[in-house]
């Protein structure tokens, strides 16, 4: 009997262009690039496999190729969760660079061996001291390093015989089966197969869970195979249409998306881009091809919304090999991109689903986190409940407690209706945060250690905070901790097509600034005759400033939404000359930082009653720092090209700059159907697992299609063979709704007849449980 090889699963990675693939081929023989944009870009973009047998040692070696540039680092990332060994390419020429630096740093944290790989030492400019260096710095051990050449061919038996040393003992052969899908594949009579490296247990042809059998096994080289076992690499077929990311990992039964833990979930695209394609023919067709590309590079996500797609990317070239895909078949515009915000919740949610009771928070971070109260650690259900939710709704950051729940079905509906409650926000990395707090008064020491700036604070410390954006998570976790969890918290927001009105308000000099979406900000300055601090010259003064807007709003001033004063010497005398310029309801100046509650509301129906334009919010900003701040952009050249202005004056660039502080991200509005963007998520990601069998809202007998699951719930109204638990696909009814026609899973048509007690109308729903709606 022939002895079972032993495997080496090796990961050959790098920065961009250090000769990865060369290298590759100069050892297999074969080059691994074979997309037509690798071999035209001379790019890698997806992570590969080729396989290299030492026979004379009986060690299979498993290299996976991966990509070096950042783009495209989800594969870097999905190699690293099944290698046994990293080969660390670093050009000989170029020493250690970013990518380099990425690698090392992550292999080690994992505690994947590493060797060196110094390629293209043939070069005159090649320096073997200068990478020993750099490995001096990063290790306190000896780090193998191997001088290579591809085009001169030397070295590579060395690199080969040093990677031979790594075998892994393999023992956890008996343990339950674990696998993760490193690529997809497909096979003539068979159709698509999944490559599966197998972290733990033995795998053959058997059911792996309620719903999902694997029917065949096969080699890389598409031999068939009775099993495979702990660090082989091997395609298997499942029995069910897969709809899984790269990255997946099957694990007790479950198949757990890559975003939920592990390396690639800490991976998040940065860069939005919006394509639109007015044939509907053509947009389906997009939609598709987008879905087969995500089984070839991971790390790329996108949605729809009626005739757009936003396309969700790590940088320029991912994109770019997107858009080549796409225009080889089709016509569609690219009509915008921005860098990608950070998409989370407006305010805390409490809320409940049948067995769930759950609490969801917003978080500025790309992040989710999960708590069951009362548990070290939160259950598996727990954390596929909150990523179905977070996914369905595109959310970045969150963080949910769960209080109660006994399956993800429930905890995710909770979760769904607490995002729709709260609504949904979208935040700028490297912009600020404005927050109300309320039911929380000793807020001084938190304002004074992350330096924060109060916009308001009124009588009944109600506080309105600027929080820089990255101090807002430690700013939130210690305000919870010093509440006692009691503090209310609402992420407050302006919509980025509103026009802004800004002030810097002096004595005698006042600054103005306009902002408008997609122009330019425009700048006024007016110097009064006489100071307003004498009392004799306010009307004057107030005539002066009325007539001074007129000029500079014009027509504009219906459609102002916001105005931001910041609190200097002349702010209480502009905010009563624009209390009564504006027409803002407003008593005691109690108008001021509107709280959007039920008061704002009335405001808002007294001035519909009487016909009346809309009034601005009014709102403070402490710009102590603003007009130092225009001093030094105005000695230093800076703003001027940005704005259109009557005069560059320090006063005038102080109120942009509060403008800008005040424009702060963009309200993101729900309006799909309620609990929709959940149901539609769970059909496209979990219609292969047992997961979420009961969120499909179907209610009626009319609501059932050809090709719907069905789980048997009371076999025992039923004159069949079937048993409880068991599936079959929906194909319709006989006559008088007593008997079903269906499919089981093998592919065998059968006639389902009820009891002659039971009727199909009354006790359908008794019988049976939909589990998945055709697509």
């Amino acid at each position: 009997m022939e002895k079972k090889k032993r495997v080496i699963n090796v990961l050959v990675a790098g920065h961009s262009q250090s000769g990865k693939s060369s290298l590759i081929s100069a050892i297999c023989g074969v080059f691994p690039d074979s997309l037509d944009y690798e071999l035209t870009h001379g790019t890698t973009i997806s992570l590969k496999v080729i396989q290299f047998e030492l026979k004379n040692q009986n060690i299979l070696l498993n290299f996976l190729d991966s990509p070096g540039h950042a783009d495209f680092k989800g594969g870097i990332a999905l190699g690293l969760e099944f290698a046994d060994i990293l080969v660390l390419v670093v050009s000989g020429s170029k020493g250690f660079q970013a990518r380099t630096y990425w690698l090392f740093e992550i292999a080690s944290k994992k505690k994947i061996p590493i060797i060196i790989a110094a390629t293209k030492m043939d070069l005159r400019n090649a320096n073997l001291t200068r990478i020993k260096n750099a490995i001096k710095k990063l290790a306190d051990h000896v780090i193998p390093t191997i001088e290579t050449s591809a085009k001169r061919n030397f070295g590579i038996e060395e690199l080969i015989q040093k990677i031979s040393l790594y075998v892994t003992r393999r023992d956890n052969t008996e343990s339950d089966l674990s696998f993760i899908i490193l690529g997809f594949n497909h096979k003539k009579g068979i159709g698509e197969l999944l490559n599966a490296g197998i972290l733990s247990g033995k795998i053959g042809t058997n059911w792996i869970t309620e719903k999902i059998k694997i029917r065949h096994l096969f080699s890389l080289g598409g031999v068939q195979l009775v099993s495979a076992s702990q660090g082989e690499i091997i395609q298997i077929s499942l029995n069910i249409v897969s709809k899984f990311d790269l990255g997946t990992k099957y694990f007790h039964g479950k198949f757990i998306s890559p975003k939920i833990g592990g390396l690639l979930s800490e991976i998040h695209p940065r860069k939005e881009f919006y394509l639109t394609i007015e044939n509907p023919n053509e947009f389906k067709f997009a939609l598709e091809i987008l879905k087969s590309i995500k089984k070839v590079i991971p790390s790329f996500d996108f949605y729809f919304e009626k005739n757009m797609i936003t396309i969700l990317v790590l940088g320029d070239l991912q994109f770019d090999f997107l858009k080549e895909r796409l225009e080889d078949l089709m016509e569609f515009k690219v009509v915008g991109s921005k860098v990608k915000g950070i998409i989370t919740i407006k305010s805390f949610s409490r809320t409940k689903h049948n067995s769930a009771k759950v609490r969801i928070i917003p978080r500025c971070k790309r992040r989710l986190t999960i708590t069951r109260i009362g548990e070290q650690n939160p259950r598996l259900y727990d954390i596929l409940a909150a990523t179905a939710a977070c996914e369905a709704y595109h959310l970045d950051g969150l963080h949910v407690e769960i209080f109660s729940g006994k399956n993800e079905d429930d905890i995710a509906q909770a979760i769904a209706k607490g995002i729709e409650r709260a609504k949904v926000i979208k935040l700028f990395p490297h912009q600020d945060v404005i927050v109300k707090i309320e039911n929380y008064h000793d807020l001084y020491s938190l304002i004074e250690k992350y330096n924060i700036e109060i916009l308001h604070q009124t009588q009944k410390n109600l506080f309105f905070l600027q929080i820089k954006n990255q101090d807002f998570e430690l700013f939130f976790n210690s305000l919870m901790k010093i509440s006692k969890g009691r503090a209310e918290i609402k992420l407050f927001k302006f919509e980025q097509n509103e026009i802004i009105l800004s002030v810097d308000p002096g004595t005698r000099h006042f600054g103005f600034c306009l902002i408008e979406k997609g122009e330019l900000p425009s700048l006024w300055y007016v110097n009064l005759k006489r100071n307003i601090e004498d009392i004799r010259t306010i009307n004057s003064a107030k005539k002066q400033i009325t007539h001074e807007m007129d000029i500079f709003i014009g027509d504009r001033k219906e459609i102002i939404s916001k105005i931001f004063i910041g609190i200097g010497p002349g702010s209480k005398f502009i905010v009563d000359t624009f209390i009564e310029y504006f027409n803002i309801p407003c008593k005691d100046n109690e108008c001021i930082i509107a709280d959007m509650n039920s008061e704002q509301a009335k405001f808002e129906k007294k001035i519909k009653n009487e016909k009346r334009f809309k009034p601005p919010e009014v709102y403070l900003v402490d710009e102590f720092k603003t007009t130092k701040e225009a001093l030094f952009h105005l000695q230093q050249g800076k703003l001027v090209n940005e704005v259109l202005s009557k005069g560059f004056v320090d006063h005038a660039i102080a109120a942009l700059l509060i403008a800008k502080r005040g424009i702060r991200g963009e309200i993101l509005k729900i309006e799909k159907k309620s609990l929709k963007p959940l149901f539609e998520y769970i059909l496209e990601n979990y219609s292969g697992s047992y997961s979420f069998r009961s969120i499909h809202n179907i209610t009626d007998l009319k609501d059932l299609k050809s090709g719907m699951y069905l789980r048997i719930k009371d076999s025992s109204k039923l004159d069949s063979n079937l048993s409880n638990g068991d599936i079959i696909s929906f194909s319709g009814f006989g006559d008088s709704y007593n008997s079903i026609h269906a499919v089981n899973l093998i592919g065998n048509r059968i006639i389902i007849k009820l009891q002659g007690n039971t009727k199909g109308k009354r006790d359908f729903f008794k019988i049976f449980v939909p589990v998945k709606e055709r697509n």
